[in-house]
């Protein structure tokens, strides 16, 4: 058993990992990962086969450590133990925070390595029941917003407090990519599977609740047939209240994990990054 740097044509074995152990990614924003952040990507192999892998990315001031997974046969060997020391001794000395979406049997694991519990995420998800509502061709007109890249640039600056444009902007440029903006926040959402659209980044001025409502219409008026996953900050009522009102149903719940000092400003986070 050996860690070292994933690679490229490592990408479809780590996502029959991910499909394995229940995360939800596909080859494009792994990728993209890849891409962005070569060198903070790591695999477990035994021989030639992937057994693990743990990825990040890195922004200005802060990295996102994604992905840590070990395939069930492989499971209680140490491998993620393995994975995650790796990575973490990579980019701890280098940023000013890192943080993390924890299962929660591994809220305790995360712990012992300084990692603060923060809030609740939820992930929710619509199955094609939607309350009536009324949507319009002016609506449409409205949400589809010729200014999304300063509008995203400044809002995405104001919640995470850095520049992480580079990635996101990539990310948004799937063949399945739906991107609304209006004055108080933008949207994106986009095909992840054959079944599955996945919402997010959707971030809306904490104040502006009106553009969140026609940014949610939008979504179910263009995806609603589909099965609509979206990972949300439980400890906004606001943004909980609206998913509800749409229909939408809590199936499982991670912790925002953070090292060092953070000030995401969860208020004005209506769905998380993939």
């Amino acid at each position: 058993m050996f860690i070292g740097w994933l690679k490229y044509r490592d990408v479809p074995q780590i996502v029959e990992i991910a499909n394995e152990v229940g995360w939800l990614s596909d080859a494009f924003h792994l990728n993209l990962m890849l891409k962005h952040s070569p060198t903070l990507s790591y695999g477990a192999y035994d021989g030639d086969k992937l057994v693990g892998a743990v990825l990040a990315l890195e922004f200005e001031k802060s990295a996102i450590i994604k992905y840590l997974m070990v395939t069930p046969e492989y499971q209680k060997k140490g491998i993620g133990t393995r994975l995650f020391e790796t990575i973490l001794s990579v980019i701890e000395p280098y940023y000013e925070h890192t943080y993390l979406h924890a299962n929660p049997q591994l809220l305790n694991f995360f712990q012992r390595y300084g990692f603060e519990k923060k809030i609740e995420i939820g992930r929710y998800l619509n199955v094609g029941k939607v309350p009536p509502f009324h949507f319009t061709n002016a609506h449409a007109k409205e949400l589809e917003n010729a200014n999304f890249d300063a509008i995203i640039t400044k809002l995405d600056y104001e919640t995470f407090g850095e520049d992480r444009l580079a990635f996101l902007m990539d990310e948004m440029e799937r063949n399945s990519s739906l991107r609304f903006a209006l004055p108080g926040g933008f949207q994106h959402s986009s095909v992840v599977s054959a079944r599955n659209i996945y919402l997010g980044p959707w971030q809306v001025r904490a104040d502006e609740r009106e553009d969140a409502e026609k940014l949610m219409k939008g979504v179910l008026y263009f995806r609603g047939l589909r099965r609509i996953y979206a990972d949300i900050p439980l400890s906004e009522k606001h943004v909980v209240d609206l998913y509800e009102a749409y229909h939408f149903k809590k199936e499982r719940t991670f912790y925002h994990m953070a090292l060092g000092k953070e000030s995401i400003k969860f208020e004005n986070i209506y769905a998380f990054s993939l």
